[in-house]
Parts: structure tokens; C-alpha cells; sequence
């Protein structure tokens, strides 16, 4: 399965670009998504699985809809949104695939080989949740924490400083994973020129 349309906007605005569609001026930016990235992003081998699992630290196995494309040694993504996670496939006869599983996962949920597609999917699920933390952020502090005989003080950075400044990371990783510029970065160099009049 391709990024979705919803995935392609979420990329297009978390990294500065206009999300006026195809028609919309500077074409050959917004196209680039629809045109280079969507049909050509690399993605692994995609299937289903319904065996309910629950990860307590110990392999696990679960029965595959389909084989095909999966190996040992493969990173896997199993299961979407908060539920999912990435296993390593220690063993895999058949159609069953074994597994160290950390969460839950029941009913029928997705279970994919590692690849652009899902890589792209993980940044943005990273960067929804530096969101909302730094939507939640407020004021600044300067707390100090003992450990042991030693004493840690704040760096003075507000929650909402230190958000924006791993989302800007994020959106660098988001950015290199599809191959196209990460605009805020261009946008905030362009805020910090002076000009003469």
C-alpha cells in the first residue's frame, strides 16, 4: 500500500511546502510529492495477521496472512498508530513468524517489512507526538535535580524551546527520507538576514 494522500499532505506541510493541490502555482514543488515520491518511494512486503499477541519480554509467534517477502533477520513493523512497533524476525517457518514482542496487538493488524513507505510513516508518527507534547508545553523552568552527590539545573530552555527544536530534527529525518527539502529550514535562515534599505 502507497502513502496515502493524507500521509503526502501531513510530509507536504510538516516540511513547509503548499498543500493547494496540483493546480496550485510553483507546480513543480508540490508535484515533486505526487509525481516522484508517491509512485517511486520503496516500500517492503506487506501482509496481515490476526493472532493476538501480548509481549512480556519472551519470542512470540504469530501466523502470517502471507509469507511471501518476509526473511529472518527482516525488521518488521507490526500493527498501526499507538500499537505499533518495530520486531526483528528470529525465525520464520512457513507462514509463522517469531518474534521478541514488546506490546499487545489482536483482531487483524498490519504486519510489514521494512521499507520507505514505513520509515516515512514512523517520522511522521514521531513528529505528531513532539506536537502535541509541545502543544501541551507551558512556561519555563529552572528545576534542579539531585542525583546521587550531584546537582542538575535546567538549561533555561522552555518545554515549548526544546519541542521545536527536535521537531526541526525530525523534519530534517522526515526530509532526507523522501529526498526533498525541508523548507522551514530555508524560511528560518531567510528570518535571520538583515536588510538594507
Amino acid at each position: 500500500m502507497s502513502l496515502l494522500q493524507s500521509e503526502l499532505d501531513r510530509a507536504k506541510a510538516e516540511l513547509g511546502y503548499n498543500l493547494l493541490g496540483i493546480g496550485a502555482p510553483y507546480i513543480g514543488t508540490t508535484a515533486l510529492f505526487e509525481l516522484a515520491v508517491q509512485p517511486y518511494l520503496s516500500a517492503g512486503a506487506k501482509t496481515t495477521s490476526s493472532t493476538s499477541v501480548t509481549g512480556d519480554g519472551t519470542p512470540k509467534s504469530i501466523t502470517l496472512a502471507d509469507a511471501t517477502g518476509f526473511a529472518e533477520g527482516d525488521h518488521v513493523v507490526v500493527d498501526v498508530d499507538g500499537r505499533q512497533e518495530r520486531v526483528t524476525v528470529q525465525a520464520l517457518s512457513g507462514a509463522t513468524l517469531t518474534a521478541l514482542f514488546t506490546g499487545t496487538h489482536s483482531g487483524t493488524y498490519w504486519v510489514t517489512v521494512e521499507g520507505g513507505e514505513s520509515i516515512v510513516r514512523e517520522c511522521l508518527a514521531r513528529i505528531w507526538a513532539v506536537r502535541e507534547q509541545r502543544a501541551k508545553s507551558k512556561g519555563r523552568g529552572a528545576l534542579k535535580a539531585y542525583v546521587g552527590d550531584m546537582e542538575f539545573y535546567d538549561t533555561g530552555e522552555s518545554a515549548f524551546e526544546t519541542t521545536t527544536r527536535e521537531l526541526d530534527t525530525l523534519r530534517d529525518e522526515l526530509a532526507a527520507a523522501l529526498g526533498v527539502e525541508n523548507l522551514w529550514r530555508r524560511k528560518q535562515a531567510a528570518a535571520c538576514r538583515l536588510s538594507a534599505y
